[in-house]
């Protein structure tokens, strides 16, 4: 229900079939996966946001064992921000002038928690990390790649008012999960002017690389890597425009997603091109 058309280039026989003297609707799509729940593998997503998302927090893997059980993964995650509409923003964590007990307060009562909320401006190359227990949810205007623990766990804690059956709310999860104290935490900012490869983030759960052209080189890929392209206008016309880069003989369009081959693969990026990386984290010592 919050979903955009942005996304509707990646998959043509989607479309609503209609007949040729009507003009078919668009097709809103708000999330496109690349991967499983349950996977070694880090889960990818593109997330076209059209409307607000619920407020919501993610349990760590203790909680979503002892919830949900043994072998539950819990749930982090890492947006980069694709696009963004003037004025864009996201809510995340708390408001650093706002007490951790008036965040308790709020979820133990069921009071509207989204104003006790940051609300973070964002800009395209903005970097977002939301490890569990964080509160968060995204706001109008957002094209979002994101990567995350391939768990599907999520805990709404208001959902706008859009009360439906199919979204219930979990407040009884979402005391438990949320670290009231947890405030909006910006990694950095891609510079999509800046050639060549950035490490972006490296965790236990997963690591982000982006790789900015215009660049030619070898780029290492390990088991479980999931490369997505993107471009400085990631929804244009190169979606029907053929092939902009190989990744190891694998032809990519714009925001197309491939299981990376292991191993090392010669490739060229053509100015105002990136790729960026998701790859299984390194478990901690």
């Amino acid at each position: 229900m919050w979903g955009g058309t942005r996304l509707a280039g990646l998959f043509p026989d989607a479309a609503p079939q209609e007949p040729a003297q009507v003009r078919p609707a668009p097709l809103r799509i708000g999330e496109a996966w690349f991967g499983e729940i349950g996977d070694r593998r880090p889960l990818v997503k593109l997330l076209d946001v059209h409307d607000r998302l619920s407020v919501q927090v993610h349990p760590s893997d203790a909680l979503a064992a002892e919830l949900h059980g043994e072998g539950s993964l819990g749930k982090h995650e890492a947006w980069i921000i694709l696009e963004a509409a003037p004025d864009a923003h996201l809510l995340l964590g708390r408001e650093p002038n706002v007490e951790p007990a008036r965040v308790d307060a709020a979820l133990e009562t069921g009071e509207d928690v989204a104003p006790l909320l940051a609300r973070v401006a964002v800009s395209p190359g903005d970097v977002l990390d939301v490890p569990p227990g964080t509160l968060h949810a995204l706001m109008p205007g957002l094209l979002v790649w994101e990567v995350q623990q391939p768990s599907d766990l999520t805990y709404r804690v208001s959902d706008w008012g859009r009360n439906s059956s199919e979204r219930p709310l979990h407040h009884a999860e979402a005391r438990r999960a949320t670290h009231s104290d947890a405030v909006a935490q910006r990694i950095s900012t891609i510079d999509w002017l800046s050639p060549g490869h950035h490490r972006i983030l490296a965790g236990p759960e997963f690591q982000i690389a982006a790789v900015i052209g215009p660049w030619s080189g070898d780029l290492a890929t390990p088991l479980g890597a999931t490369a997505t392209l993107v471009t400085q206008v990631p929804t244009s016309a190169q979606f029907a425009g053929g092939s902009v880069v190989t990744v190891g003989g694998i032809s990519m369009s714009a925001l197309q997603s491939i299981s990376a081959p292991v191993g090392s693969h010669a490739i060229s990026l053509p100015p105002g091109a990136a790729l960026l990386i998701a790859e299984p984290g390194v478990p901690r010592a």
